[in-house]
C-alpha cells in the first residue's frame, strides 16, 4: 500500500529503486555503444576535394546535356529555315541549309580583331582615359614647374 505522502501527490523522500536500475542500464548501454572515430570524419581539404569531384561531374553532365541540346537546336533551326524558305519562295535544299548551319556553328564562338580605324582608336582612348588624363596632368605639372622655376 502506498504511503500517505505518495497518495497526496507529494514526492517520497525515499528514492525509487527502479530509477537507479534504469539509470545504470542506460550508462552501461552508452559505455557499450561505439564511439565515433574522429579520424573517420573528413577534413576540410578532403571535403573540398569531394566537392570538386561533384562539381566536375555536374559540369560534365551539363556538357553532355548541351551536346544533346545542340542537336535539337540544329534540327529546330533547319526546320525554321526550311519553313522560311518555303514562305519566301526560295528553292533551297536541305543540304544547302545544313551547310549554312555548319558554317554558322563553326564561326559562332570565334573572335576576330576589330578593324583598325578612328572608332577603334577612340574606344581604346575611352578605356585608357584615366591613365591618359593622369599622364597629361603629370606632363602639365612638370611643364608648369619648369616654367615657374626657370622661366
Amino acid at each position: 500500500m502506498p504511503s500517505a505522502r505518495a497518495r497526496a501527490g507529494k514526492p517520497s523522500s525515499r528514492p525509487n529503486p527502479f530509477w537507479y536500475v534504469a539509470r545504470l542500464q542506460m550508462s552501461q548501454a552508452q559505455a557499450r555503444a561505439p564511439r565515433p572515430d574522429l579520424r573517420s570524419e573528413l577534413t576540410l581539404e578532403e571535403t573540398l576535394r569531394v566537392m570538386d569531384v561533384a562539381r566536375e561531374m555536374r559540369e560534365q553532365r551539363q556538357a553532355a546535356e548541351e551536346m544533346f541540346h545542340r542537336d535539337d537546336m540544329r534540327k529546330a533551326l533547319r526546320d525554321k529555315l526550311m519553313r522560311t524558305a518555303r514562305l519566301s519562295g526560295d528553292s533551297v535544299t536541305e543540304q544547302e541549309i545544313d551547310a549554312a548551319i555548319d558554317q554558322y556553328m563553326e564561326t559562332r564562338y570565334t573572335y576576330e580583331d576589330p578593324k583598325a580605324g578612328f572608332k577603334n582608336f577612340m574606344a581604346h582612348c575611352w578605356v585608357w582615359r584615366d591613365r591618359i588624363l593622369f599622364s597629361l596632368a603629370g606632363l602639365a605639372a612638370t611643364a608648369g614647374g619648369l616654367w615657374y622655376f626657370f622661366g
